[in-house]
């Protein structure tokens, strides 16, 4: 919310909502698409991963591809508005998690199925829940803790 014109100032009431689990198919891809366990996790781990790769692929057979999350949302910024995201309310899987960390892949980069951001107002599109809001500006800013910076472009670290 813009803290100088209160809550009457612009774009005070439009938040970014999102349905599904970014970077999860993404992720399954990358880990049936892998040459064996990674070095540093232990098998069964790995084997476990693997089986949830297969589980989530096959229940993403008929579903919508989507870019990125990080795409999707530089998108929303790219129509002239400014946003914050608070990083730790993006809906992921555990799984999905743990199989970028062992293959050194960005998950918010990673190709997602049936996932939607948008810009919603109270009450929320059923299955949507709230990961930031619209500001005024160009800003485009994302949350993680304490901690803000500026989004990158996309394929950008």
């Amino acid at each position: 919310m813009n803290n100088v014109n209160g809550a009457a100032s612009a774009c005070a009431s439009f938040d970014i909502t999102v349905s599904g689990f970014a970077g999860s198919y993404g992720a399954a891809e990358s880990c049936l698409s892998s040459c064996g366990c990674p070095e540093g996790i232990r098998e069964d781990v790995w084997n476990r991963l693997t089986k949830w790769a297969e589980k989530t692929l096959s229940g993403y057979a008929s579903s919508v591809k989507t870019e990125s999350i990080h795409k999707l949302l530089w998108d929303i910024g790219e129509k002239k508005h400014g946003f914050t995201v608070n990083v730790r309310d993006i809906p992921l899987h555990q799984e999905a998690v743990e199989i970028c960390e062992a293959l050194g892949l960005n998950i918010y980069e990673l190709e997602s199925a049936d996932l939607e951001v948008q810009i919603s107002t109270y009450p929320y599109p059923e299955g949507h829940v709230r990961i930031g809001e619209i500001i005024p500006g160009r800003d485009k800013l994302l949350i993680n803790g304490e901690d803000v910076s500026c989004m990158n472009r996309p394929g950008t670290d």
